[in-house]
């Protein structure tokens, strides 16, 4: 099956047919010889038990479905020819009313010029040609062989061993039974009643010219000569001098099918030598006696439809006086003869058992359709009832006839023919990714864009891969621009975190804000959201709306506290991301990616700081190298924490446009979080950098200061915090102060001497 889906994929994009697939018969073509194999291949060497079943089984669907290629291939290569020559002026001429022309001349016109006609024996060949295989009777030579025997027996046996055949005809001619109303001999019945089967099967099949020959090679010419008058009559003289040069045919062909529809109305004749004369004169009843598959019944209508318009069509004026045929009359057909396709189908799935069932199969379904040049309403309908449970194979096949139908110039539903080419799409992408491209470039324009990028969004795979992928839309014409857009507007902003309250909203006072942990591993869904980046991070050219969709994502990840995957998402930007162009512009949206780089850089420093201050020497040389360490770290520390806070972090000069509600919330978080841990940093480190343990009093100064406005932040309540954290702040000045104040009083007890 991956084989065959990677087969038709290369059909659509133009591989198998040179690059050419203006005509959607010739991809129909492809697709009937693909499948055809797979039927092959599934009849082959059949096991028995349930495996051989299903061999069976899929077998008869591959052969289903080459059928149906096979049909879709004749009918709208016909409808196309008709179409390229509708204008011509010829196809307006009619010889109807024309007396001079042959009935050969005629009924080549009619065909022509009724297309719908043409269309109806299109499709009978299809029928014949599709037939079930059968075992055709062996050739024999001698007329009634057993029963000139049985003759010649009589003539020379005593009268006991006469007495045994005097039920036996005593002549040996074709009429020799009707006429004494005796048998022949028991093996020539047998022989005769496969030979009737055989020559009905043959016509049954369109093989005409095999039954004749039948006929001859079994000494029996007279039934091919029976069979033979329903040959056009044509005169060289009333024809081009170049299409015959022999009078052939049957001048008395309508006479001659009258005289076929009494041996079929004859009871006493032989069943299948009833069907075959009815169907040789366009009847059904006889012929639906014998009938046995759906195909079977079907080409019994459409055949006695053929001959019923064909002989409507024919009926005027003709250069010979006809032969009457009003003794006939009483072989009318006792059956309604359906008028046109769509009837005969509603006949064939009218009837009971397998037929019927056959008629329901999806397959058949889509036939009909075909034939009846309803396409468009049944793509419509499909389209409606697709589901999850829809049958992977039928999918496939309506997609890609759709393609055919379409690429052969026919009027489709748009929507319709997307929804089957999208449902094609979403099963191609677990399994043959990287055919999707070809699929949703036949799609509408404004359609392919959405498709392509909620599909690749969606994929869990390398980067490598997504580049990949994004070739071969190129490939096949897509904007990949404005695809990679869509991806990443799509996995960044996924609706089930649209909808998400954040912390800071929360009506519960005691929902509580927490920062993760930076080495804390980032969940599945962020993951996919931070990959989604890599669409737009792609190009260069795409890197300002990237820039637009990293601040986007970097504050529905602040916002909930996971400062962790708001840094794997700035450390998976590529170097070259921040474009010379941008600092010197230096607009609102890159000043807050930078404030937000800045936070993150601190916050994971911070977790490393922590660390290093932590850890305990066990000797005098670690610990000199552990106090110089700390040192290092503390003095990087407190420049990332006064970065924040000297750039007044996503103050006034970065809020702009809908994002400033945002951004407000931002800073209402972390400028104090920022404000306590550099206070912490230089507490904490007193006994390494004395100095420090000022320094941790005059943020008093900076807090207070106008130029920033960090009290604020710090005064402003929240539900988290309903007295503001301007009082948590003071409790920390005060610490800072009576340390400072004890040690102070240290190193004055320190530096008075001894009395």
């Amino acid at each position: 099956m991956t084989e065959l889906v990677a087969e038709f994929a290369s059909v659509v994009e133009g591989r198998e047919l040179g690059g050419d697939v203006s005509r959607g018969a010739s991809a129909a073509r492809v697709y009937k010889q693909l499948t055809k194999q797979r039927s092959a291949n599934a009849t082959s060497g059949v096991l028995f038990g349930a495996e051989g079943a299903q061999q069976r089984h899929d077998g008869k669907w591959w052969q289903s479905e080459s059928d149906t290629w096979d049909l879709l291939a004749r009918l709208y290569e016909q409808r196309q020819q008709r179409r390229d020559v509708v204008m011509d002026d010829n196809m307006d001429a009619s010889t109807d009313d024309d007396a001079t022309l042959s009935d050969f001349v005629r009924a080549q016109d009619l065909l022509e010029r009724d297309g719908q006609l043409a269309e109806y024996v299109e499709v009978r060949r299809w029928l014949e040609d599709t037939a079930r295989e059968f075992q055709p009777v062996e050739t024999r030579k001698g007329y009634l062989f057993y029963t000139r025997r049985s003759i010649r027996t009589q003539d020379t046996a005593d009268s006991n061993a006469m007495s045994d055949n005097t039920q036996l005809v005593t002549d040996i001619d074709p009429d020799a039974s009707s006429r004494q109303r005796r048998d022949i001999a028991i093996e020539d019945h047998e022989y005769t009643t496969s030979l009737l089967r055989t020559l009905f099967e043959y016509v049954r099949r369109g093989r005409m010219s095999d039954a004749m020959a039948l006929c001859v090679e079994s000494d029996e010419p007279w039934r091919a000569a029976s069979m033979k008058g329903g040959l056009f009559w044509r005169d060289p003289q009333l024809e081009d001098a170049e299409s015959t040069d022999r009078v052939g045919g049957n001048i008395n062909r309508n006479l001659w099918k009258h005289a076929c529809a009494a041996l079929a109305h004859d009871t006493g004749n032989d069943s299948y030598e009833r069907a075959l004369y009815a169907a040789l004169s366009g009847r059904v009843d006889e012929v639906l006696t014998v009938c046995v598959t759906w195909n079977d019944f079907v080409w019994a209508h459409v055949n006695a439809v053929i001959e019923m318009r064909m002989d409507h069509g024919l009926r005027g004026a003709c250069v010979y006086e006809q032969a009457p045929a009003t003794s006939f009359a009483h072989v009318q057909s006792r059956r309604t003869c359906a008028t046109d396709m769509a009837q005969v189908f509603d006949i064939v799935e009218s009837l009971d058992g397998c037929v019927q069932n056959e008629a329901r199969d999806p397959l058949r379904r889509l036939q009909r359709a075909l034939a009846t040049n309803t396409f468009a309403e049944y793509v419509e309908e499909f389209a409606q009832a697709l589901s999850p449970e829809t049958d992977v194979r039928m999918v496939r096949v309506v997609a890609h006839a759709s393609l055919c139908v379409r690429q052969s110039g026919a009027e489709l539903p748009e929507p319709a023919v997307s929804a089957v080419l999208e449902a094609y799409v979403d099963r191609l992408a677990c399994d043959h990714d990287e055919l999707v491209a070809a699929y949703v470039a036949q799609m509408p324009t404004e359609r392919q864009t959405h498709v392509y990028a909620q599909f690749v969004q969606m994929l869990n795979v390398s980067r490598d891969h997504r580049m990949q992928l994004l070739q071969r839309a190129e490939r096949h014409g897509l904007d990949t621009h404005a695809v990679c857009r869509a991806a990443t507007l799509a996995g960044v902003q996924p609706d089930d975190l649209l909808d998400s309250s954040d912390p800071s909203d929360s009506s519960d006072p005691s929902d509580q804000f927490e920062l993760s942990e930076p080495s804390e591993p980032i969940t599945d869904t962020e993951q996919r959201q931070v990959r989604a980046l890599e669409w737009t991070t792609s190009s260069s050219h795409l890197y300002p709306y990237a820039l637009a969709q990293v601040c986007t994502l970097s504050r529905h990840f602040l916002l909930r506290g996971r400062t962790n995957a708001a840094t794997v998402l700035l450390n998976s930007l590529p170097a070259d991301f921040v474009q010379p162009e941008w600092i010197t512009e230096s607009t609102p949206l890159f000043r807050e990616y930078m404030h937000i780089l800045s936070l993150c850089d601190a916050l994971a420093f911070y977790a490393s700081w922590a660390e290093t201050v932590c850890r305990q020497p066990t000797d005098k040389l670690q610990s000199f190298e552990h106090k110089q360490r700390t040192i290092d770290a503390t003095v990087r520390m407190e420049q990332l924490l006064r970065r924040v806070l000297d750039v007044d972090w996503l103050g006034t000069h970065v809020q702009d446009g809908e994002d400033c509600t945002e951004l407000q919330k931002l800073r209402l978080l972390y400028v104090p979080e920022v404000v306590f841990r550099l206070h912490g940093v230089l507490y904490e480190t007193r006994d390494f950098v004395p100095q420090n343990l000022a320094r941790s009093l005059e943020m008093a100064q900076m807090v207070a200061g106008d130029g920033l406005g960090i009290y604020r932040e710090l005064a402003q309540k929240s539900p988290m915090h309903p007295n503001g954290r301007l009082v948590a702040f003071m409790a920390l000045m005060r610490k800072s102060a009576f340390e400072l104040l004890r040690v102070q009083e240290s190193a004055s007890d320190n530096r008075v001497a001894p009395v």
